[in-house]
């Protein structure tokens, strides 16, 4: 190898040292560490695109196995910014022990001979009945059969973010582009702390994304149909983007879709509820970090629209959570009919403008557009990743305003400076030719 080729290697490993070193720090460092850490890591994650994006394969090798290597020493710590993992292995436990996840809250008295003194204490709402979907328990049952424990489940979560990384680099060589962008996802901060750290299913779901979007783009209609439902019985938000997928799909692979989601549901619709009640109880009463749902409550709140309304609807609140529901669904649905714009990118549009309009906006639900804006690369959504982790100087409690705005402002600015841009150069095309 010539001194040209080794040029981006020496600056590359040292990014990669100092960001494992921050890693290996992180669960010592209070919160406003975590943050500054987080965006010295941002900065290291961009100088590592840029090195990798001269070309030089070795590089680019090294910078994914350093990905890996992110992610190995945060799994072994144990969570501190989220409990959702203690969650999942109640979830897996209570399948081991063959009682059906769906029936029964963690605080109900039909569950009182499986709680312990470790898991049990740390679930969080343990009054309310699991959310998650099929897939996702069968992972759970399946890793608490094999008998592991908090540490196990987040070693896992990690492996499958190693698998979104892969699932990244083949949209990548679906769309034809650079290569080079995994970088963005595979380096990005907000990836490795809230999948290795605190353990989050996220990205089981987001590499099933992934791949269906690769294979619809290589025209694989069948695989794509079975990914996007795995993905959907992982996850309830891929189902937003089911639109899209059967305008693309023929007949026969829309049948594998309902097939392959029907079949992933049936093990639990055979022996009990297909779904968790608890879904419920999020869509009603969660709230936390979002600036469009507050506003619409407030704004139905002052207009008093109860005399209006006629016992209908039995709260400005429910008022406006079906709103923004109504809003990111037709979102969604006009994003399938828009021309020349490819399934990658009107995923992120699609997901994306959902996440923005949802009453509740935890960092990892990032998750499911960031690899998608790597990919782009959009800006606006890297800059998102970067800010949303000033969510956690507010402790388990609710968001200040002061920190919505800071956290969501700037980036929604850009997307709609991109998107002003990227309606201009619709216009001037066809003056163009």
């Amino acid at each position: 190898m010539d001194a040209a080729s080794r040029r981006p290697m020496k600056p590359l490993l040292a990014l990669a040292a100092v960001s494992i070193g921050l890693y290996a720090a992180m669960p010592s460092f209070a919160r406003p560490g975590l943050v500054a850490a987080h965006l010295v890591l941002t900065l290291g994650m961009l100088g590592a695109w840029r090195l990798v994006g001269r070309g030089e394969t070795r590089a680019w090798r090294a910078a994914l196995l350093a990905a890996v290597a992110f992610r190995l020493v945060l799994a072994s710590q144990p969570p501190a910014l989220s409990d959702d993992v203690y969650r999942y292995v109640w979830d897996g436990r209570v399948q081991a022990a063959g009682h059906h996840p769906y029936k029964f809250a963690p605080a109900d008295r039909m569950r009182a001979p499986l709680r312990d003194a470790t898991i049990y204490p740390r679930i969080n709402h343990p009054e309310i009945p699991t959310i998650d979907p099929p897939l996702a328990e069968m992972l759970f049952a399946g890793l608490a059969w094999a008998g592991l424990g908090v540490r196990g489940f987040k070693i896992t979560m990690a492996l499958f973010d190693i698998g979104a990384v892969a699932a990244l680099v083949a949209l990548l060589r679906a769309l034809g582009r650079p290569r080079h962008h995994v970088i963005l996802y595979a380096w990005n901060p907000l990836a490795v702390v809230e999948t290795a750290w605190s353990g989050h299913v996220e990205p089981v779901g987001v590499a099933l994304l992934l791949l269906a979007l690769a294979a619809i783009t290589r025209g694989h209609g069948a695989r794509a149909a079975a990914a996007l439902a795995a993905a959907v019985q992982t996850k309830l938000l891929p189902l937003l983007l089911v639109p899209g997928f059967v305008r693309r799909l023929k007949s026969r692979e829309v049948l594998v879709l309902v097939g392959v989601a029907a079949l992933l549901a049936a093990p639990y619709a055979l022996r009990g509820p297909a779904y968790g009640a608890g879904v419920l109880t999020y869509a009603h009463r969660w709230e936390h970090g979002s600036i469009a749902f507050p506003a619409i409550l407030a704004l139905y709140e002052r207009l008093d629209l109860a005399p209006l309304l006629k016992g209908a609807i039995a709260s400005p609140q429910e008022l406006a959570r079906l709103t923004v529901g109504l809003l990111a669904l037709g979102w969604a649905v006009a994003q399938s009919f828009r021309a020349r714009i490819d399934a990658a990118h009107e995923a992120r549009l699609a997901l994306g403008g959902a996440l923005l309009l949802a009453p509740t906006l935890h960092p990892w639900y990032l998750l499911w557009v960031l690899p998608l804006a790597a990919a782009a690369p959009a800006g606006g959504w890297l800059l998102a990743a970067a800010l949303i982790p000033l969510q956690y100087l507010a402790g388990p409690g609710e968001v200040a305003w002061p920190w919505r705005v800071a956290i969501l402002g700037p980036p929604v600015a850009w997307m709609a400076v991109d998107s002003w841009r990227a309606w201009r150069r619709r216009r001037a095309a066809p003056d163009a030719t």
